[in-house]
């Protein structure tokens, strides 16, 4: 047996733009999972910064706020690791560290990145601590202090230039074999930044203080924060087997690690699976990936909605125009009155009997009454138990010799040179514009000088509220014309006004219905 819990959206990382996401779609009211191995990337830090209305909380805190903020709206957050992924969109299976398998139909990847720091001894220690890494996280935090710069890649100079707004006292300590550009050097130089070149051999502390940093040549740079461009890759190894992998994250060219590649919308390049913030890109600051997170978590929900639609469509349009839900509608209660459409009363009460043609004959009221006129009636329908009850009616009124049904689905009907002398179609409807094929078919079934009639409800009685959400399905009769050509002279081509009851208040109402009769000349 299958055990794994169904959810419409598997979040995977349970940090700020994780969160962010499941809150959106909790509020939207999905069912949300949040998986997170409890490794936020600021985990380390005892405060986060350039969060409106949250400033200088801790990141542990924060979390926490928000774990309850979305399970107050349905959100489950289980703390677990992701360690693979199979399926498709609206058929995910995520399995998880723990043992534990959830259904999704859609997952957020939020799971960060992994920062990867110089090998300078002593440095990982004091990660998010007094070694850092973002002016705009932690530099306010040190200002006027003296500040070393770990000149370890193609960030050293930028890192450089925006600490030392913060402080006057800032020196770059550039590792062997990085090249600092001349006018970088020159840049700095000129707003006060010093030099120290040749890989430091240590972070030095005492106790639980920073005191410097141990230069190559053996001295010790006294310093109370150490500034170092980490090398952050996205953590997503359950996505490979889907053929999503890490791309390159360049900024001024350079290559300052790898993220999940994505749309505008969050979208990867696997249908059904998104990612958002660190994940997506490394320059997003805490509170810019809680926005990326909420933006896409919109995205998937809109994108859930739009199928959820689609899907009531092909759901309404089988009951409409499947062949089962007629068989199940047609083997109840009678479903229509039983007497004859009124334009084909009005249409053919004065044509000369011959062989007649009934599209769609439901129950069977239009056969009966062409057949009690003296018609030779062809009953078409694709349910059988239409036919049976189109049969059964002729019989009850006397005509039945004159009576025979065919099932036949019109969507597929070729006359095959098989002619009537009057092809008749009430309220026949089809999706996606596809009445002028139809039509041009049924006219190649009409003999010549004989008459084809359709009918159908107008596009105006969607202000009545009848037709609500029909609008697509509805036609008008000069719509139809591309579907004959100059063999056919157009007798009637109108909008036909009648009265009929509205169901829900029982009153009589104004209606038109579109009315088609054309005489094929030869």
């Amino acid at each position: 047996m299958d055990d794994r819990q169904e959810h419409d959206v598997v979040v995977v990382g349970g940090g700020a733009a994780g969160l962010s996401g499941a809150l959106a779609l909790g509020r939207s009211r999905r069912s949300v999972l949040v998986v997170d191995a409890g490794e936020p990337r600021n985990g380390p830090a005892d405060h986060a910064h350039n969060y409106l209305g949250r400033e200088g909380i801790s990141p542990q805190e924060l979390l926490e706020i928000g774990r309850a903020e979305v399970a107050a709206y349905g959100v489950e957050v289980v703390r677990d690791r992701v360690v693979g992924l199979s399926g498709e969109a609206g058929g995910f299976l995520v399995t998880t560290a723990g043992g534990r398998r959830f259904g999704a139909r859609r997952v957020l990847a939020t799971g960060g990145v992994v920062d990867e720091l110089p090998d300078v001894p002593g440095l990982a220690e004091r990660w998010g601590v007094d070694v850092l890494h973002c002016p705009y996280c932690h530099g306010w935090e040190v200002r006027d202090q003296p500040i070393a710069v770990l000149g370890s890649g193609p960030m050293t100079a930028h890192q450089g230039l925006l600490f030392s707004q913060l402080s006057d006292d800032v020196v770059v300590v550039v590792h062997d074999g990085v090249e600092v550009a001349d006018e970088d050097v020159e840049r700095l130089a000129a707003i006060g930044v010093r030099f120290e070149r040749g890989t430091p051999h240590e972070v030095v502390t005492d106790g639980d203080a920073l005191v410097g940093l141990r230069l190559a040549d053996g001295s010790v740079l006294e310093r109370k924060a150490i500034v170092v461009a980490s090398e952050p890759h996205v953590r997503a190894d359950y996505l490979a087997p889907l053929g999503i992998e890490p791309q390159p994250f360049e900024m001024g060219g350079a290559v300052l690690g790898s993220v999940l590649a994505v749309e505008p919308t969050g979208a990867t390049a696997v249908p059904g699976i998104f990612a958002a913030g660190n994940a997506t890109d490394l320059s997003m600051t805490l509170m810019a990936a809680a926005a990326h997170g909420n933006r896409v978590g919109a995205w998937i929900n809109a994108e859930l909605a739009a199928e959820g639609a689609a899907r009531a469509v092909e759901e309404r349009r089988a009951e409409m125009f499947e062949r089962p839900a007629w068989e199940d509608r047609y083997s109840g209660e009678q479903v229509w009155s039983g007497r004859v459409n009124p334009q084909l009363e009005a249409e053919a009460a004065t044509l000369t009997p011959g062989r007649a043609l009934d599209i769609g004959c439901g129950e069977g009221g239009d056969t009966v009454w062409l057949a009690s006129q003296g018609w030779e009636v062809t009953a078409f329908d694709f349910a059988d138990a239409a036919l049976a009850r189109t049969t059964a009616h002729a019989a009850e009124a006397g005509v039945g010799e004159r009576v025979g049904t065919r099932r036949v689905d019109v969507r597929t009907f070729d006359p095959d040179g098989e002619t009537w002398d009057l092809v008749s179609s009430q309220f026949m409807h089809l999706p996606d514009g596809r009445m002028v094929d139809l039509v041009r078919r049924l006219a190649s079934a009409v003999a010549p000088g004989g008459t084809l009639l359709v009918v159908g409800h107008h596009p105006d009685d969607m202000a009545t509220g009848l037709r609500h959400g029909h609008h697509s399905f509805l036609f008008t009769a000069d719509s139809l014309l591309p579907a004959l050509d100059e063999e056919w002279e157009v007798e009637v081509c109108e909008a036909r006004p009648r009265t009929a009851v509205h169901p829900p208040t029982g009153e009589e109402i104004a209606i038109s219905d579109a009315v088609l009769r054309a005489r094929r000349l030869r």
